[in-house]
Protein backbone atom coordinates (compact mmCIF):
# COMPACT_ATOMS: atom_id res chain seq x y z
CA UNK A 1 0.00 0.00 0.00
CA UNK A 2 2.00 3.39 -0.96
CA UNK A 3 1.70 6.18 1.45
CA UNK A 4 0.15 9.16 0.40
CA UNK A 5 2.05 12.51 1.71
CA UNK A 6 -0.20 15.37 3.10
CA UNK A 7 1.12 18.09 0.08
CA UNK A 8 0.47 15.15 -2.97
CA UNK A 9 -3.10 16.90 -4.00
CA UNK A 10 -1.75 20.02 -5.18
CA UNK A 11 -1.41 20.96 -8.42
CA UNK A 12 -0.82 24.21 -10.63
CA UNK A 13 -3.72 26.09 -12.72
CA UNK A 14 -2.68 25.69 -16.28
CA UNK A 15 -1.60 29.07 -16.91
CA UNK A 16 0.46 29.07 -13.94
CA UNK A 17 3.39 27.79 -15.48
CA UNK A 18 3.85 30.36 -18.27
CA UNK A 19 3.23 33.34 -15.62
CA UNK A 20 6.20 31.44 -13.67
CA UNK A 21 8.30 31.05 -16.78
CA UNK A 22 7.81 34.62 -17.26
CA UNK A 23 8.49 36.29 -14.24
CA UNK A 24 11.26 33.56 -13.01
CA UNK A 25 13.47 32.97 -16.11
CA UNK A 26 16.45 32.02 -14.15
CA UNK A 27 14.69 29.51 -12.08
CA UNK A 28 13.10 28.06 -14.15
CA UNK A 29 16.10 27.04 -16.35
CA UNK A 30 17.98 25.91 -12.76
CA UNK A 31 14.73 23.84 -11.26
CA UNK A 32 14.85 20.89 -13.75
CA UNK A 33 18.38 19.84 -12.45
CA UNK A 34 17.37 20.51 -8.90
CA UNK A 35 14.70 18.12 -9.27
CA UNK A 36 17.00 15.53 -10.91
CA UNK A 37 19.54 15.94 -8.10
CA UNK A 38 17.07 15.60 -5.16
CA UNK A 39 15.22 12.16 -6.60
CA UNK A 40 19.02 10.95 -7.12
CA UNK A 41 19.17 12.11 -3.60
CA UNK A 42 16.19 10.78 -2.13
CA UNK A 43 16.62 7.59 -3.45
CA UNK A 44 20.48 7.07 -1.84
CA UNK A 45 18.58 7.77 1.66
CA UNK A 46 16.50 4.86 0.85
CA UNK A 47 19.78 2.67 1.06
CA UNK A 48 20.82 2.13 4.54
CA UNK A 49 24.29 1.70 5.88
CA UNK A 50 25.73 -1.68 7.98
CA UNK A 51 23.81 0.47 10.85
CA UNK A 52 20.67 0.84 9.80
CA UNK A 53 20.87 4.64 8.76
CA UNK A 54 20.62 6.60 5.93
CA UNK A 55 23.45 7.09 3.66
CA UNK A 56 22.66 10.72 3.66
CA UNK A 57 23.58 13.78 1.81
CA UNK A 58 26.37 12.90 -0.81
CA UNK A 59 28.44 15.66 -2.67
CA UNK A 60 28.60 13.05 -5.75
CA UNK A 61 24.66 12.89 -6.44
CA UNK A 62 25.21 16.86 -7.61
CA UNK A 63 22.43 18.26 -5.24
CA UNK A 64 25.04 20.61 -3.51
CA UNK A 65 26.27 21.88 -7.13
CA UNK A 66 22.52 22.31 -8.37
CA UNK A 67 21.24 23.89 -4.79
CA UNK A 68 24.09 26.90 -5.70
CA UNK A 69 23.14 27.03 -9.51
CA UNK A 70 19.46 27.39 -8.16
CA UNK A 71 20.39 30.08 -5.27
CA UNK A 72 22.21 31.96 -7.64
CA UNK A 73 19.04 32.19 -10.25
CA UNK A 74 17.27 33.39 -6.59
CA UNK A 75 19.37 36.23 -6.56
CA UNK A 76 19.05 36.92 -10.61
CA UNK A 77 15.47 36.98 -10.24
CA UNK A 78 14.99 38.90 -7.07
CA UNK A 79 13.46 36.15 -4.62
CA UNK A 80 16.43 36.62 -2.34
CA UNK A 81 19.13 39.36 -2.13
CA UNK A 82 22.16 40.13 -0.09
CA UNK A 83 20.31 40.59 3.29
CA UNK A 84 18.43 37.12 3.43
CA UNK A 85 19.35 34.88 5.81
CA UNK A 86 20.12 31.19 5.07
CA UNK A 87 16.52 30.36 6.96
CA UNK A 88 14.49 32.60 4.13
CA UNK A 89 16.84 31.14 1.75
CA UNK A 90 14.99 27.79 2.82
CA UNK A 91 11.76 28.96 3.07
CA UNK A 92 12.14 30.54 -0.46
CA UNK A 93 13.16 27.09 -1.97
CA UNK A 94 10.70 25.27 -0.11
CA UNK A 95 7.88 27.09 -1.79
CA UNK A 96 10.07 26.81 -5.07
CA UNK A 97 10.09 22.91 -4.69
CA UNK A 98 5.77 22.60 -4.02
CA UNK A 99 5.35 24.64 -6.88
CA UNK A 100 7.18 23.12 -8.89
CA UNK A 101 6.27 19.62 -8.21
CA UNK A 102 2.30 21.06 -8.66
CA UNK A 103 3.38 21.76 -12.33
CA UNK A 104 3.50 17.69 -12.77
CA UNK A 105 6.98 17.28 -11.09
CA UNK A 106 7.91 13.69 -9.53
CA UNK A 107 7.18 13.44 -5.50
CA UNK A 108 10.18 11.53 -4.81
CA UNK A 109 12.05 14.83 -5.38
CA UNK A 110 9.87 16.93 -2.58
CA UNK A 111 10.74 14.38 -0.03
CA UNK A 112 14.22 14.41 -0.16
CA UNK A 113 14.04 18.49 0.12
CA UNK A 114 11.97 17.63 3.32
CA UNK A 115 14.55 15.29 4.42
CA UNK A 116 16.98 17.82 3.94
CA UNK A 117 15.22 20.87 5.26
CA UNK A 118 13.05 19.22 7.89
CA UNK A 119 14.90 16.59 9.42
CA UNK A 120 18.46 17.87 8.72
CA UNK A 121 17.94 21.66 8.99
CA UNK A 122 20.98 22.49 11.00
CA UNK A 123 22.91 21.11 8.39
CA UNK A 124 20.82 22.78 5.43
CA UNK A 125 21.44 26.32 7.38
CA UNK A 126 24.61 25.92 7.90
CA UNK A 127 24.92 25.00 4.04
CA UNK A 128 23.12 27.64 2.84
CA UNK A 129 25.06 30.04 5.12
CA UNK A 130 28.42 28.63 3.35
CA UNK A 131 26.99 29.54 -0.30
CA UNK A 132 24.64 32.94 0.31
CA UNK A 133 27.35 34.94 0.01
CA UNK A 134 29.21 33.50 -2.58
CA UNK A 135 26.09 32.69 -4.78
CA UNK A 136 25.35 36.92 -3.98
CA UNK A 137 28.68 37.30 -5.59
CA UNK A 138 28.49 35.21 -8.80
CA UNK A 139 24.83 36.79 -9.70
CA UNK A 140 26.36 40.19 -10.09
CA UNK A 141 25.94 41.84 -6.49
CA UNK A 142 22.71 42.98 -4.99
CA UNK A 143 19.38 43.15 -6.61
CA UNK A 144 16.09 44.48 -5.41
CA UNK A 145 13.44 42.47 -4.57
CA UNK A 146 11.15 41.24 -7.22
CA UNK A 147 7.46 42.78 -5.92
CA UNK A 148 5.14 41.18 -8.58
CA UNK A 149 1.65 40.72 -7.74
CA UNK A 150 1.02 38.10 -9.94
CA UNK A 151 4.01 36.09 -8.48
CA UNK A 152 3.13 37.11 -4.85
CA UNK A 153 -0.01 34.77 -5.45
CA UNK A 154 2.27 32.12 -7.54
CA UNK A 155 4.22 31.68 -4.42
CA UNK A 156 1.15 32.63 -1.75
CA UNK A 157 2.34 31.36 2.17
CA UNK A 158 1.15 27.38 2.89
CA UNK A 159 0.71 28.40 6.64
CA UNK A 160 -0.16 31.42 8.85
CA UNK A 161 1.40 32.64 11.99
CA UNK A 162 -2.11 31.43 14.04
CA UNK A 163 -1.29 28.20 15.46
CA UNK A 164 -3.18 25.91 18.31
CA UNK A 165 -2.64 23.35 20.60
CA UNK A 166 -3.87 20.14 21.01
CA UNK A 167 -2.97 16.93 23.62
CA UNK A 168 -1.45 15.52 19.99
CA UNK A 169 0.03 18.58 18.51
CA UNK A 170 -0.35 21.25 16.27
CA UNK A 171 -2.40 22.65 14.15
CA UNK A 172 -2.86 25.50 11.92
CA UNK A 173 -6.56 27.51 12.10
CA UNK A 174 -5.95 28.91 8.81
CA UNK A 175 -4.75 26.09 6.69
CA UNK A 176 -5.16 22.01 6.84
CA UNK A 177 -2.14 21.67 8.56
CA UNK A 178 -1.32 19.36 11.46
CA UNK A 179 1.92 18.32 12.79
CA UNK A 180 1.89 15.61 15.36
CA UNK A 181 3.86 16.13 18.95
CA UNK A 182 6.63 13.23 17.74
CA UNK A 183 7.47 15.42 14.44
CA UNK A 184 8.44 18.43 16.51
CA UNK A 185 11.00 19.43 19.31
CA UNK A 186 10.12 22.15 21.82
CA UNK A 187 12.66 24.95 21.98
CA UNK A 188 13.91 27.27 24.55
CA UNK A 189 15.69 30.45 24.62
CA UNK A 190 17.49 32.49 22.64
CA UNK A 191 14.65 31.16 20.24
CA UNK A 192 11.69 30.01 22.21
CA UNK A 193 9.25 27.72 19.68
CA UNK A 194 8.84 24.67 17.87
CA UNK A 195 11.54 22.73 15.57
CA UNK A 196 9.72 20.93 13.01
CA UNK A 197 11.31 17.68 11.93
CA UNK A 198 8.98 14.98 10.88
CA UNK A 199 11.52 12.84 12.10
CA UNK A 200 8.88 10.00 13.54
CA UNK A 201 6.52 10.13 10.91
CA UNK A 202 8.36 10.70 7.79
CA UNK A 203 5.16 12.18 6.62
CA UNK A 204 7.05 15.15 5.24
CA UNK A 205 4.23 18.00 4.63
CA UNK A 206 6.43 20.36 2.75
CA UNK A 207 3.28 22.98 3.24
CA UNK A 208 4.67 23.72 6.97
CA UNK A 209 7.37 26.22 8.30
CA UNK A 210 10.59 24.31 9.46
CA UNK A 211 10.30 26.34 12.75
CA UNK A 212 6.88 27.98 14.28
CA UNK A 213 7.63 30.87 17.75
CA UNK A 214 5.89 29.88 20.43
CA UNK A 215 3.72 33.04 20.31
CA UNK A 216 2.19 31.95 17.11
CA UNK A 217 0.60 29.02 19.53
CA UNK A 218 -2.39 29.10 21.92
CA UNK A 219 -3.73 26.34 23.45
CA UNK A 220 -7.83 26.76 24.04
CA UNK A 221 -9.48 27.93 27.04
CA UNK A 222 -11.69 25.61 28.40
CA UNK A 223 -14.32 26.78 30.82
CA UNK A 224 -18.04 25.55 31.72
CA UNK A 225 -18.74 23.56 28.24
CA UNK A 226 -17.28 26.77 26.31
CA UNK A 227 -14.32 27.25 24.49
CA UNK A 228 -12.40 30.63 24.37
CA UNK A 229 -9.78 30.96 21.02
CA UNK A 230 -8.44 34.00 19.41
CA UNK A 231 -9.49 35.26 16.15
CA UNK A 232 -6.06 33.72 13.83
CA UNK A 233 -7.21 37.28 11.84
CA UNK A 234 -7.90 40.49 14.61
CA UNK A 235 -6.72 38.17 17.82
CA UNK A 236 -10.34 38.81 19.09
CA UNK A 237 -10.77 36.93 21.74
CA UNK A 238 -13.92 34.51 20.48
CA UNK A 239 -16.18 32.04 22.59
CA UNK A 240 -18.19 28.79 21.25
CA UNK A 241 -19.73 25.49 22.42
CA UNK A 242 -17.39 22.69 23.62
CA UNK A 243 -16.74 20.14 20.89
CA UNK A 244 -13.62 18.07 19.97
CA UNK A 245 -13.84 20.23 16.33
CA UNK A 246 -15.35 23.13 16.52
CA UNK A 247 -16.01 26.17 13.41
CA UNK A 248 -16.16 29.97 15.01
CA UNK A 249 -17.30 32.81 13.24
CA UNK A 250 -15.42 36.08 14.52
CA UNK A 251 -17.78 38.34 15.50
CA UNK A 252 -15.47 41.35 14.80
CA UNK A 253 -13.74 40.78 11.56
CA UNK A 254 -15.98 37.85 10.45
CA UNK A 255 -13.47 35.57 9.84
CA UNK A 256 -14.42 31.54 9.98
CA UNK A 257 -12.05 28.85 10.94
CA UNK A 258 -12.17 25.60 11.99
CA UNK A 259 -9.71 23.72 14.70
CA UNK A 260 -9.19 20.63 17.47
CA UNK A 261 -9.79 21.58 21.03
CA UNK A 262 -8.38 18.27 22.34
Amino acid sequence: MSTTYPFEHIRAQPQEFALFKKALPSITVAMPEFFRTMEIANKSIQQKNMFGNPLGIRQDLGFENALKVLLIACFNDGLLTDRDTAIKAIEVFRLLTLKWYAFGNKLDSCLYFGYFAYSCHAHAAALFNGHLKQSEFLAGGAKGRLHEPDIAQLLAPTYSNAWYKTSTGLGDKLHPIAIADADITKTGLPRPGYQVHFRHSNMFDLRAPTFIETDQVETPLIRDAKVIVSCPTCKQKCRGNLFKQIEITCPGCKTTWKQFTS
